[in-house]
């Protein structure tokens, strides 16, 4: 008679429940405990990872309004002396050409801020994914561990 030791695939469940005993139990507790103790210390990197990158965004956007505030203040300026300055012009030609003037320079300041909000974006949305990038690797690397 030959005897042959049962898996867990050909077990029944008495079979599997009988198996387990307090050690084996104790065991597989244990175990269940360090992973759900491991995620709790994963997840609160991730809310770490999560308000550093609120943080680097907030500081991006605050940058960038100081920066566009600055910049429609002072283009408001320049209207209100080129107008001032067209409104006493000693001829309608006069007139024409200071306006002329003012339109070519507000056209290369806009394109010039323009470029200078796009970079600032660019910065703001680097700093804001570097951590969630960090926290995504550091991710794929646990799961990865955990492949046979």
């Amino acid at each position: 008679m030959t005897t042959s030791k049962k898996t867990a695939d050909t077990a029944t469940p008495f079979e599997t429940m009988t198996a387990i005993n307090p050690d084996t139990f104790k065991a597989g507790y244990e175990k269940f405990a360090e992973s759900m103790a491991a995620m709790a210390d994963f997840q609160k990197g991730s809310l770490e990872a999560m308000m550093a990158s609120a943080n680097a965004f907030t500081k991006g956007a605050e940058k960038l309004a100081a920066e566009q505030s600055e910049f429609f203040k002072t283009a408001y300026e320049t209207s209100v002396e080129t107008a001032k300055a067209a409104s006493g012009a000693k001829s309608p030609q006069e007139s024409i050409e200071i306006n002329s003037d003012y339109a070519r320079g507000a056209i290369e300041k806009n394109l010039g801020q323009a470029s200078k909000v796009a970079d600032l974006w660019i910065e703001t949305t680097k700093q804001a994914v570097e951590p969630l990038t960090v926290r995504y690797s550091e991710m794929v690397e646990k799961i990865q561990s955990f492949r046979p």
